[in-house]
């Protein structure tokens, strides 16, 4: 089930661009996807800060709408001033990065779940919660797109509220991403709260890692403050805090049932400071009271003159959902180059030779050479069903005259774009020759695309025929340099043999090209 929240009225504001760089999101569209139901029982939450609850004995219920079957919500998208924006597929590893201080110690993880009604909880009644039960920060913040569970005061390590040991989170893209514009591409950041009330916090780009894969270098943090949030009142949730401190079996009660929202902002390459076609590692949240943003202090978590582990938000510190990854309005500019080398390209003998290197075919679908004349819009070339580890060649028996364009496409399982290569132009020094190709043949969904090149700018005639030069198709077309089209055929066409041809506006057969339908 697909859900879409609209919000009508703006109620953010900007002001200054130096303060509210950020854009606030006003729309979001969710699923939901359904898992098991756990059940124990234990008392209220143990450890300073109190809960107050420790005294009792409850019983705590996970996946309480399991049957619908609807328990945990994914964010799909959401819509800023800017555009839709979705998350960009890509291997991301999350980081909770702690230090000891005066009231945590350990691996205490303090999470929130959505209720399933906002009902209060006495002593021996049953919670109703409805996400499926895990108790693990990473893996829950791994998924990136859970928009019912969340961290609470996040950052905050003072006794007076709610409390923990982190001081740094890191959201790393191993491989690296690279925006050839970074006002489409950034990092989404959502917090529970109040509307036009949220928590401030830090975030920076990670420039390099070390051996280890973990932050070696940065950008300048940059403080994002409660006017760069979104506010969304249809976003509202009864929650439930728990707490799991070492010595705890499973999570126990911090608060009684209280509502908020769920609002959020994001802050693009260009926000952090990154310049377009710069490859950075992904980004890490800081602590609002960061006494310094220059990224040579960001590095060592451990240092407590530049993380103090007395931090203490004025509202709590943030209680983030579980929102991770890179998110784009346009995913054709952004390269996740975790997937293997680069692209790369030579001209030989008036071809275009082609070499790339894949590190993984996890998950992959299929890997697409695409080509451009102008290096925005791209057409596919080449389609691969089958990628495999290692190097692979291909070449372009047609290039563009003058300057091409060319790049990789690699496609999921299902369906969506997992990365882009990066690329890489080709200038041909010979004049090139009209083509078209048919993506894919033999053709087995009852329509094929048509993809030309080197076409001039007018008219073209399409016809497709069959092994007794009987007419099955005939449209008209617009030429142009580089041209991608979809072909309808008849319903009920004859498995066979077919001829599609190309001519020009006086009737000559430029080009065909046989077609096989099964």
């Amino acid at each position: 089930m697909k859900t879409t929240f609209t919000l009508y009225v703006i109620s953010f504001t900007f002001f200054s661009s130096t303060i509210y760089a950020q854009v606030g999101i006003k729309t979001v569209s969710t699923h939901w996807t359904s898992g098991v139901t756990t059940t124990y029982s234990g008392t209220g939450a143990t450890g300073n800060a109190s809960s107050g609850f420790s005294g009792n004995t409850y019983n705590y219920r996970y996946g309480a709408i399991v049957t619908t079957p609807n328990n945990t919500e994914l964010l799909d998208s959401f819509v800023t001033n800017l555009n839709q924006t979705f998350r960009f597929t890509g291997a991301t590893v999350v980081k909770f990065r702690r230090v000891d201080n005066a009231f945590v110690t350990g691996l205490r993880k303090s999470l929130w779940f959505q209720q399933n009604s906002a009902t209060t909880i006495n002593p021996g009644a049953t919670m109703s919660l409805v996400p499926p039960y895990d108790d693990s920060l990473e893996r829950i913040f791994s998924v990136g797109q859970v928009f019912n569970i969340g961290i609470d005061n996040n950052f905050e390590n003072s006794d007076v509220t709610n409390n923990n040991n982190i001081e740094r989170v890191d959201y790393i893209v191993p491989g690296g991403v690279t925006a050839t514009d970074g006002t489409k591409a950034g990092f989404a950041v959502f917090d529970r709260g109040a509307g036009l009330a949220h928590d401030s916090f830090y975030i920076a780009a990670i420039k390099t890692l070390d051996g280890s894969g973990n932050p070696d270098s940065y950008y300048n943090a940059l403080l994002v403050l409660p006017g760069s949030y979104g506010n969304m009142a249809v976003t509202n949730i009864p929650y439930l805090i728990l707490r799991k401190n070492p010595a705890d079996a499973h999570l126990l009660m911090m608060n009684n049932s209280t509502s908020q929202q769920r609002d959020g902002t994001l802050v693009t390459f260009s926000n952090l400071g990154v310049a377009n076609g710069s490859k950075i590692y992904g980004y890490s949240l800081f602590a609002s009271d960061l006494p310094s943003t220059a990224a040579a202090n960001l590095v060592d978590y451990t240092n407590t003159t530049y993380f103090p582990t007395s931090t203490a938000p004025s509202g709590g510190g943030l209680d983030q959902v579980a929102i991770t990854g890179v998110w784009v309005t346009n995913a054709s500019g952004v390269v996740l180059s975790d997937w293997g080398e680069e692209l790369s390209a030579r001209v030989s003998g008036g071809e275009v030779w082609l070499s790339w290197q894949l590190k993984t075919t996890d998950g992959l679908e299929e890997v697409t050479v695409e080509r451009s004349g102008n290096g925005v819009d791209f057409i596919p070339l080449i389609n691969d069903h089958s990628p495999r580890v290692g190097l692979q060649a291909d070449f372009d028996a047609h290039p563009l005259p003058g300057t091409g364009y060319y790049r990789l496409k690699l496609v999921d399982n299902n369906g969506a774009v997992a990365a882009y290569s990066n690329i890489c132009p080709v200038t041909v020094g010979v004049t090139a020759t009209a083509s078209f190709s048919i993506y894919s043949n033999p053709v087995m969904s009852g329509s094929f695309t048509l993809v030309a090149q080197g076409l001039k700018n007018e008219a073209y005639g399409l016809q497709v025929v069959d092994v007794n030069g009987r007419e099955v198709v005939r449209r008209q077309l617009m030429g142009a340099p580089s041209l991608s089209t979809v072909v309808d055929l008849p319903g009920g066409l004859p498995p066979g043999v077919y001829m599609v041809k190309l001519a020009d506006k006086n009737g000559v057969s430029a080009m065909v090209r046989e077609m096989m339908v099964e």
